[in-house]
């Protein structure tokens, strides 16, 4: 399992794990310091994400924020993404 870091600047700390097999992501954890309202809705992102590509992160990140009434504070739907493809880089 890959992990990566991300402060937000003026903001929160967001980590993220992940598992790839063949381009295609196969376990996807995200935790941090961050506040979601609801807070089981990271559970929904990591389900969201796993099984697809790693070259959709983008996308699909930005889907499920935008099909959801989802509350960030701290972090934005960005940032989610960008942690998520910085697992991939290490």
């Amino acid at each position: 399992m890959k992990q990566a870091e991300y402060k937000v600047p003026g903001g929160k700390l967001l980590v993220a794990e992940t598992e790839v097999e063949d381009g295609v992501l196969t376990s996807v954890k995200v935790m941090g310091d961050f506040f979601m309202h609801p807070e089981e809705a990271i559970n929904d992102l990591e389900e969201a994400l796993n099984g697809k590509e790693t070259v959709k992160i983008d996308e699909i990140v930005a889907g499920f924020f935008g099909e959801k009434e989802i509350t960030l504070f701290g972090v934005s739907e960005g940032d989610f993404a960008h942690v998520l493809k910085l697992t991939l880089e290490s």
